[in-house]
């Protein structure tokens, strides 16, 4: 950008920074400007805010890669593949900007990395004749990686890493603001490129590079490994401290995540003279390195900046303050100061979560941005550092409901449902339904149905499911039926791991079922036939199965109890790993379909060299087909804004909303764009890797489904009634009891009675 532009922004930005009160830390600044008074109230009003404005680029540019300011004001967006689009007019517009030489890489090589400084000079890397490996995702190899520097004339000049260590690989470029260019390794050394494409290590250190950015002399440092950016000086050859930074990004970033070489939970660039901003999640904030205050420029809760489906790939601050973002989605964000805004909308709508959920994190955002003047304040009743317990958590929240206090929408998942729904905690949502008419698939609404009224709806569902031999798992229709062929399958099969499942309570938990009856009380039958059949399913899966299958079943046990806790189990998200089915460790595979993509990987293995008999069922119990809802949504029947609330729900509901979700959409159109792909029917689209710990490599070959499949799961959406709700209490219980009947230490009256007696207490609250 021109000298002159930088310093018409910092007049700017410090005008509107006396505007903002009580600036500081953290985010104790306001986004706000001047002042104004609420009519009769006497309350000060804090206006000023920046607003937005998005312009999609997609059509230009499939997967945006970095935005760069360069000379005389212009604007580069860089593409994933070497697409460049230029912009003179600070965004408004886009033209491709053709770089000859990037045209004329032979189409089979593998852009790995682009980088464009100030000037124009763009540095590359990128893997010749590689695509073979790049779809069958085996390593690169050093030998097959290039990197060149192209001058404003296009001027090529190739860059020598011959001294490279043999362990090393060159992994990413970086440009710095003073005609210094840089590639970074794999081990966590950096080397300097000089102008004649000669290299030098530059320097080592402990870590992995995902972002670097340039200040000056300042080298700014930051991935996995580092608790927060690390400040090198380049001409120092030292660290610079910086304790303001470091400690805002611990408490407000600790969680940062960086997506390969694209996209990063907190982004960072520079600006002026010893300035660098911070963009993720809390919005964006300004820091003078060294200096005392972060400063609050935009608030997340109000921007894009905090949606989890915006990853930003770069950012710059424009003349007049006003800043862009690129999202890797193909999307560009204009952030532009409006002093008649009100700087934190009086609007308010809560929502709350007993778990961090990414997909109503998009969803509160995409809402935020089409309703810029509500606030929705999305609160998480279980912090993810682990402090407090669910059981506290879903205390506090009961006392605010009771006391008036508790949020407008609640998402329902790991709360007492069926609870709220008796002692009339959730609003009636006939209304929405009706309102919807065929937009969606009205039977899943109908799993929290009572009386004829519908209490909450499941966002998105997933399904749990059994895949294996036709002449096994066709005859899997319930619980006693699967028993059945598991027996079968052992007398057929000896010493073979037959579920793959490690423990009596793994197979509980993916047989679990509904052990309440409609009054609410133990249904004490329905658990003694739980129990019986699940310890026929227990029993012939390890009596007689062979040493080696036994230890590794043994191991996985070991090592989830390890990595998750004692209670993984009773995480769904812990269960489906096919890949064991494919490789033969298991006659078959019990787990959890997740997503249209999780459904196209499972029908794909029938189509597999030795398993064109495997079929693939959802699973279903005497009430018929089973489904797991997931983001449960419900009003608060004591809300004052639901209106606003069911205008949420809507929006939840919209196709626009449901195609971005993690499961499969319960909105009709969402769900049929989901397999909507521009491929044709049995084509191969990608390929799925697994090395097992013996060292053996397999290779999945992944195919988009034939109408017949997509008919399939068509029909299970359509006819999907019984919900699997997770209540992990609940079922704690059960499993811990349940288990030494299974094991045959005692009765099922006695355990029955056992488990009455825990969950007494429970079931009366």
């Amino acid at each position: 950008m021109k000298k002159e532009n930088g310093k018409k922004f910092i007049c700017f930005l410090f005008a509107l920074i006396l505007m903002i009160s009580g600036c500081g830390k953290q985010d104790g600044a306001k986004n706000g400007g001047g002042r104004d008074y609420n009519e009769g109230g006497g309350q000060p009003m804090i206006m000023g805010r920046y607003v937005e404005k998005e312009t999609d680029l997609s059509g230009q540019i499939e997967k945006a890669a970095g935005l760069y300011g360069i000379s005389d004001g212009k604007l580069v967006l860089v593409g994933s593949e070497g697409e460049l689009l230029l912009s003179e007019d600070n965004g408004n517009t886009w033209e491709n900007s053709s770089r000859q030489w990037i045209q004329e890489l032979p189409a089979d090589s593998w852009l790995m990395d682009v980088k464009i400084d100030s000037k124009g000079t763009i540095g590359i890397i990128y893997a010749e004749n590689d695509m073979e490996k790049r779809e069958t995702q085996e390593p690169i190899m050093q030998s097959s990686l290039k990197c060149v520097l192209i001058l404003p004339d296009d001027t090529v000049i190739p860059v020598d890493f011959s001294g490279i260590e043999k362990e090393e690989t060159i992994d990413r470029f970086w440009v710095s603001n003073t005609d210094r260019y840089f590639v970074s390794t794999n081990e966590g050394t950096i080397y300097e490129v000089n102008a004649d494409g000669s290299s030098e290590l530059f320097l080592t250190i402990e870590g992995f590079p995902q972002i670097i950015q340039f200040q000056g002399t300042l080298m700014i440092i930051d991935g996995y490994d580092f608790k927060a950016p690390l400040l090198y000086d380049m001409e120092r050859k030292e660290y610079v401290s910086d304790a303001v930074l470091t400690e805002f990004v611990q408490e407000n970033y600790a969680d940062r995540g960086f997506h390969g070489a694209g996209w990063q939970n907190m982004y960072f660039f520079t600006g002026e003279d010893d300035v660098i901003y911070l963009a993720g999640k809390k919005g964006l904030h300004r820091h003078v390195i060294g200096g005392a205050a972060m400063e609050q420029i935009i608030d997340g809760r109000l921007s894009r900046l905090g949606n989890p489906q915006y990853g930003i790939v770069g950012m710059v601050f424009l003349d007049k303050g006003e800043f862009l973002a690129a999202s890797n989605n193909g999307k560009l964000i204009n952030f532009t100061y409006d002093p008649n805004k009100e700087a934190v909308p009086r609007e308010r709508l809560k929502i709350y979560s007993l778990e961090k959920n990414v997909d109503m994190y998009a969803a509160v955002s995409f809402y935020q941005i089409q309703n810029p003047d509500v606030l929705v304040e999305y609160e998480v009743g279980m912090e993810e550092d682990g402090a407090g317990t669910k059981e506290d958590a879903v205390k506090k929240l009961n006392t605010q409901i009771m006391a008036g206090e508790g949020p407008d929408i609640l998402m329902l998942d790991g709360l007492p449902v069926d609870s709220y729904i008796e002692k009339g905690i959730l609003c009636e949502l006939n209304s929405l339904t009706d309102s919807l008419g065929n937009e969606a698939f009205e039977n899943l609404f109908r799993a929290y149905e009572k009386d004829d009224r519908i209490y909450a709806i499941p966002g998105q569902i997933r399904f749990p499911v059994i895949m294996g031999k036709k002449c096994y798992v066709s005859g899997m229709t319930g619980l006693g039926e699967i028993a059945d062929e598991i027996e079968r399958m052992r007398k057929e099969n000896p010493e073979k791991d037959l579920t793959g499942l490690c423990s009596e309570k793994a197979v509980m938990k993916l047989s679990a079922r509904e052990w309440k009856k409609e009054d609410g009380k133990l249904d004490r039958e329905a658990i003694a036939e739980f129990l019986a059949q699940t310890k026929r399913i227990y029993h012939a899966q390890m009596d007689g199965i062979e040493e080696k299958s036994a230890e590794r079943l043994y191991q996985s046990n070991h090592y989830y109890t390890e990595y998750a806790g004692q209670d993984w189990i009773y995480q769904l998200g812990n269960y489906g790993f096919y890949m064991d089915y494919v490789a033969g460790y298991c006659n078959t595979f019990f787990g959890v379909s997740y997503s249209p993509q999780s459904y196209i990987e499972l029908t794909s293995i029938s189509k597999a060299e030795g398993f064109g008999d495997a079929a693939l069922i959802s699973l279903e119990s005497k009430e018929g087909r089973v489904f797991i809802p997931e983001t449960i949504l419900g009003i608060n029947a004591v809300s004052q804004k639901k209106e606003l609330a069911e205008d949420f729900l809507k929006m939840f509901l919209s196709k626009d909303n449901q195609c971005r979700l993690s499961g499969f959409a319960v909105n009709r159109a969402a769900f049929e764009e989901a397999f909507a792909e521009k491929r044709q029917e049995n084509e191969e689209c990608t390929k799925v890797g697994m090395i097992y710990e013996d060292g053996r490599e397999l290779l999945l070959d992944i195919y988009m489904p034939v109408s017949e499949e997509i008919a399939a799961i068509r029909e299970w959406m359509e006819t999907a009634k019984t919900p699997y709700t997770e209540d992990i209490v609940f079922e704690k219980c059960v499993f811990e009891e349940g288990s030494e009947f299974v094991l045959g230490e005692r009765g099922i009256e006695e355990t029955l009675d056992a488990i009455e007696r825990r969950l007494a207490i429970y079931i009366a609250e």
